[in-house]
């Protein structure tokens, strides 16, 4: 087998200019430096020491989809890594250049290019900014029920090929869930666009291939995705519940009686002192849960009814529905100083998620590997559980460490390390919607077993030059 070519840089970026102009190639050292991290704790941290984790050669800013097949044919051609780069809010470190070459920042692909108010379906390019769809989308009446908590910084295409997730899951569905097509740019076949429509018979289901690849399969250049009438009435309750496994208990059995609040949030007694309360301004204790539901009012009626009667037979108390009103209205404070931790702190998100026969176990299994093991770091560990299905939930367990002193890179390694272990061996899966990239490609072997081999094949075949993201989703 050869060797890989060695890169030459001025060849890349002339052969680069050539194709889409010179005025979307730069590498001057000032550009290249804005790609240096994501809201990876490791690059956030090694950034600061003055020692990036990665840095482009090359940062290329296509203006329209053909361009990005071309930036693909010349990466390709010379063998150079290509890393996508969409709003940089991401917290797997999944766009960094670890390997250098071009970062292809699509944020000039910012074209709303169709929204169909009769079957409710936006079509826009992938560096459409969340909140400015949003905005587009409300003063016409509809909404793209995702909401995450990157709505301010994320691009359409960060949250397909992040497999991400909105506040209104519970409801509407992870972004998976949203997706009808996508046009997709892939080294073997440059620009290519999936099936209008995600339920059909002619072949496998190509768009959920891309969905959640994180760049490593190729490039989404646009998303088709599904709309839904602003609601009539969005109406919110709080309940605390006596212990984590009552409050499971009553919203499992909510959703599997057809149930379909869209908001659930259900903090651990921790979580609630160290997190929801100063957020919503109470001094509060015990397992708090915030609820909305919405729709046309009687549908709400009815609904919040028989879902807050599974929380009273669970010994749930009812409480001011004031305080779900104000966790709505602050639900991005949480992300936001001081709220969210700053350096030298250490912090990281242990995103699990399971099926209700395994989640409480998981759950115990995260507090004695990383709560109580760590508990003489002065970690805290805050864990709530904020995307329901009909079949189990998940975990978001932020930890944070006050100060990890010299050897804050060893703990958090070490920190992950337990937490992923002992999530997966009580029969976790390790993620529900915040990628894989850098962070949990160690692990991709434990989750997948042999069907990773699958996924390399796969990723072969697409990218048989391995110039996709490398580096990447245990890949």
């Amino acid at each position: 087998m050869s060797a890989t070519p060695k890169v030459v840089v001025s060849d890349v970026k002339a052969a680069l200019a050539a194709a889409l102009g010179a005025d979307a190639v730069t590498t001057a050292p000032d550009a290249l430096d804005a790609y240096t991290a994501d809201t990876y704790w490791p690059a956030l941290a090694a950034d600061a020491a003055g020692t990036p984790l990665a840095r482009p050669e090359i940062v290329v800013r296509p203006r329209t989809e053909d361009h990005v097949a071309s930036v693909l044919a010349t990466a390709d051609e010379h063998r150079t890594p290509v890393v996508p780069w969409g709003g940089g809010s991401g917290t797997q470190g999944g766009a960094l250049p670890i390997h250098g070459g071009i970062v292809l920042d699509l944020r000039s692909l910012d074209r709303i290019l169709e929204i169909d108010d009769t079957s409710m379906t936006v079509t826009a390019q992938a560096g459409v900014n969340g909140r400015r769809l949003e905005q587009e989308l409300n003063a016409r009446g509809l909404m793209l029920p995702h909401y995450p908590a990157s709505v301010e910084w994320a691009t359409v295409g960060g949250y397909v090929a992040a497999r991400g997730s909105g506040v209104l899951s519970t409801r509407y569905g992870k972004i998976e869930d949203l997706v009808l097509n996508l046009r997709v740019a892939t080294p073997a076949t440059g620009l290519i666009e999936t099936v209008s429509v995600p339920r059909h018979a002619v072949g496998p289901e190509l768009t959920q291939l891309f969905v959640g690849s994180e760049g490593a399969f190729g490039v989404i250049t646009a998303a088709t995705l599904q709309l839904v009438p602003l609601p009539a009435e969005r109406r919110f309750a709080a309940v605390a519940f006596p212990s984590v496994n009552a409050g499971i208990h009553a919203i499992r059995r909510a959703l599997q009686a057809g149930h379909r609040p869209s908001v659930v949030r259900m903090y651990d007694e921790d979580a609630t002192r160290l997190a929801f309360a100063p957020v919503v301004g109470e001094d509060l204790s015990g397992v708090y849960t915030v609820l909305a539901f919405e729709g046309d009012s009687e549908a709400v009626e009815v609904e919040e009814r028989r879902t807050l009667e599974r929380a009273l037979e669970a010994g749930g108390q009812v409480l001011d529905p004031a305080l779900g009103e104000r966790w709505w209205d602050r639900r991005y404070d949480f992300y936001h100083p001081p709220h969210q931790p700053e350096l030298p702190a250490i912090w990281g998100t242990l995103d699990v998620v399971a099926t209700y026969s395994r989640v409480e176990a998981v759950y115990e299994a995260l507090r004695t590997a990383v709560r109580e093991a760590y508990a003489d770091t002065g970690l805290e560990l805050r864990m709530h559980f904020s995307h329901w299905y009909p079949w189990g939930t998940m975990i978001y367990g932020r930890f944070v460490v006050p100060d990890g002193g010299p050897d804050a890179l060893a703990l958090h390694d070490r920190i992950w390390e337990d937490g992923m272990t002992a999530a997966l061996e009580a029969g976790g899966v390790m993620n529900d919607h915040h990628g894989v990239g850098l962070k949990l490609g160690p692990y991709m072997r434990r989750q997948h077993g042999g069907a990773l081999d699958a996924m390399r094949q796969i990723k072969a075949a697409l990218d048989p030059n391995n110039v996709m993201n490398p580096g990447k989703m245990g890949l």
